[in-house]
C-alpha cells in the first residue's frame, strides 16, 4: 500500500494500526487528517528503523521475550494464544518480529534524541519568567502518568488493563514509563487547563479522583493517567512545577527534533502511497 525506500508497509499494516487508533479514542470512524497522520507515523518509522539498522542500534532478547509473556499472560494457556494470533492472520515468529522492531525503535529515539536533550534550571527559569500567564491556576488537579512510546502501543494497552485490575499505578510507572515522572511513580504534581497538550488536558480533568483514564495519545506517545487530588485556584511558584515543566520543555524539544530529522530523510527518499487505496479509506 505504502513503499518507503522500496519496503511495503503493507494495507493489512495501515489497517490495523487504523483500528488501534479507533480503539482508543473510542471512535467508529477515523478523519481525513488523523489517517493522514497515521499514514505519516508508519512512513517515519520505517525511515528511523532504516537508520537505526545503519547505526546497530541493539535490541536485548530479554525484552521481546518479557513482552510475549505480558501478552500470553493474557491468555489461559500457550495454545490459546497461538490461535489467537493465527485468527489475526500472525504467527509467533510475526510477532517477535514487530515486537523487535517496536523496541529497536524506541531504543532509537532515546539514543538519538531523549538521552541528548537538556533542559538547564536557567532554561525553566527563563521560560517561566518570559510566559508568566502561563502558570496562572485555574481549577487544578494532581495527576500521575505512565508515559509509553510510540512504538510501545501494544505494551500500553497490557498495562492498561492491568491497572484496570487493581495492579499498582506507582509500580507501573516506575517500571513502564518514559517519562522521568516514572521514577517518582509518574506524579506530575498540580496543574490547571492549558498547560498541559489538548488531548492530555482533556483526558485528565474528565477523570475522576482515584480513577485511570482510558489510553490517551499525544505527540508523546500514548499516556495511562491517574487523578490523585482536585482543589481550586491559586498561582504555580517554580518550585511546584520543575519538574513537570522541564519534561514538557524537553519533550517539545525532541518532538521538534523528530519531525525536522524525519522531513530531512523524507526529502531523500522514495516513498510511494497507492492512492487509490488510501482514497477509498479516506471519509470523503
Amino acid at each position: 500500500m505504502i513503499k518507503v525506500n522500496g519496503f511495503e508497509i503493507s494495507e493489512k499494516e495501515f489497517d490495523m494500526a487504523c483500528a488501534e487508533k479507533k480503539y482508543i479514542f473510542k471512535k467508529k470512524f477515523l478523519e481525513r487528517h488523523e489517517i493522514e497522520e497515521i499514514a505519516d507515523v508508519l512512513i517515519d518509522a520505517v525511515l528511523m528503523l532504516d537508520v537505526a539498522k545503519k547505526e546497530n542500534i541493539q535490541v536485548d532478547p530479554a525484552d521481546i521475550e518479557n513482552t510475549i509473556s505480558k501478552m500470553k499472560n493474557k491468555f489461559k494457556s500457550d495454545e490459546e494464544f497461538i490461535s489467537a494470533l493465527e485468527k489475526t492472520g500472525d504467527s509467533i515468529d510475526t510477532v517477535k518480529e514487530r515486537i523487535e522492531k517496536n523496541i529497536k525503535l524506541r531504543n532509537f529515539v532515546k539514543q538519538k534524541f531523549f538521552d541528548s536533550t537538556h533542559v538547564s534550571d536557567e532554561d525553566l527559569n527563563k521560560y517561566y519568567e518570559q510566559y508568566p500567564e502561563r502558570f496562572d491556576k485555574g481549577e487544578e488537579i494532581r495527576a500521575s502518568h505512565i508515559l509509553f512510546s510510540e512504538a510501545d502501543k501494544d505494551i500500553a494497552l497490557e498495562i492498561h488493563e492491568l491497572l484496570l485490575n487493581g495492579e499498582d499505578f506507582d509500580e507501573h510507572a516506575k517500571k513502564h514509563s518514559h517519562c522521568p515522572s516514572g521514577e517518582g511513580g509518574g506524579d506530575l504534581g498540580y496543574f490547571d487547563r492549558g498547560k498541559m497538550v489538548p488531548e492530555f488536558e482533556q483526558a485528565a480533568f474528565e477523570t475522576e479522583l482515584n480513577e485511570i483514564s482510558d489510553l490517551v495519545q499525544t505527540q508523546f506517545g500514548y499516556h495511562i493517567i491517574k487523578v490523585t487530588d482536585k482543589r481550586k485556584g491559586g498561582k504555580f511558584e517554580l518550585d511546584e512545577i520543575k519538574n513537570q515543566l522541564r519534561q514538557s520543555m524537553i519533550s517539545s524539544i525532541v518532538n521538534h527534533k523528530i519531525k525536522k530529522y524525519t522531513g530531512d530523510l523524507r526529502d531523500k527518499a522514495e516513498i510511494v502511497i497507492d492512492k487509490e487505496i488510501m482514497s477509498k479509506k479516506i471519509p470523503s
